[in-house]
């Protein structure tokens, strides 16, 4: 089983008075699945799976549609601030996200309605071999966000996996092969699709194999 790992699109800031914080994607976040959707329509995906934040299911919604494949919602692969009344793109957390560093760095996180790292990792980690056991087919397209992507590569990762730290980026593609032997890491912050498409990649293969030497 191949499990291609989507991380959300740059979703929209929401400060909300109460409630928990779901955005949808910004306009960049909404081309950025759009670019998802056409790389992999290429490739033969059985199971769409996603978190159940607003950010997640619309980033492998155009693929979905196109594929005529259901979404299958998977709670416990939420991210760490799955309870916050605030989200805020983390390319932005340095200048409009300093209370929520603050309160990070005092270890508040059930005041501003994120899990503790531990309870995190335990929830991610037990999703993850659940749905490692499901195995709900082939090739399996799952989206979720940031910090559950790194969960699940420290528990691919294993022994040692408390040091294991990388970073993401939106609308980017991990896969991991999961065998008899277990699951191994493939391939890591794929993005070249953002910039590419794969059918004017094999038009210009097929230009360059008929110009005469």
């Amino acid at each position: 089983m191949e499990l291609i790992i989507v991380r959300h699109g740059r979703p929209l800031t929401e400060r909300r008075s109460q409630g928990i914080a779901d955005p949808s994607l910004d306009e960049y976040g909404i081309w950025q699945a759009e670019r998802v959707c056409s790389w992999l329509a290429h490739e033969p995906v059985d199971a769409i799976i996603s978190s159940p934040k607003a950010r997640a299911i619309e980033t492998v919604r155009p693929l979905a549609d196109h594929l005529d494949l259901a979404i299958d919602i998977i709670e416990d692969l939420d991210e760490i601030d799955r309870r916050s009344s605030v989200y805020v793109p983390t390319d932005l957390w340095a200048t409009e996200a300093t209370d929520i560093l603050e309160s990070l760095r005092q270890g508040r996180f059930d005041e501003i309605g994120y899990d503790r790292p531990e309870v995190f990792r335990q929830r991610v980690h037990a999703a993850w071999a659940e749905l490692l056991a499901s195995r709900p087919g082939v090739r399996v397209v799952v989206a979720c966000h940031g910090g559950t992507i790194q969960e699940i590569l420290r528990s691919v990762v294993g022994d040692g996996a408390s040091t294991f730290s990388v970073t993401v980026d939106y609308a980017s593609i991990t896969r991991v092969a999961a065998t008899e032997h277990g699951p191994r890491m493939t391939s890591l912050n794929e993005t070249g699709h953002l910039d590419a498409d794969r059918i004017s990649i094999r038009g210009a293969m097929n230009s360059a194999s008929t110009v005469e030497p």
